[in-house]
């Protein structure tokens, strides 16, 4: 159950990442190129990342805390 709920987590996280950083770097872009500048999917890829990287992390901090 505690690893359903980091992917869960990491899933949720990473999209909400993905979208602050794809609005990050279109911002950048305009700023210094004058057009949009991004990534497409970045939000879900981000997702998949911490969705993977969140249960692992957990898990090593329990593994540390014994």
């Amino acid at each position: 159950m505690r690893i359903f709920l980091g992917i869960l987590v990491g899933l949720i996280g990473g999209f909400v990442l993905g979208i602050a950083l794809s609005s990050f770097i279109g911002v950048l872009g305009m700023i210094l190129f004058n057009e949009p500048v991004g990534i497409k999917y970045l939000s879900y890829f981000t997702a998949i990342i911490c969705a993977i990287v969140v249960p692992i992390m957990d898990q090593k901090s329990l593994k540390s805390d014994k």
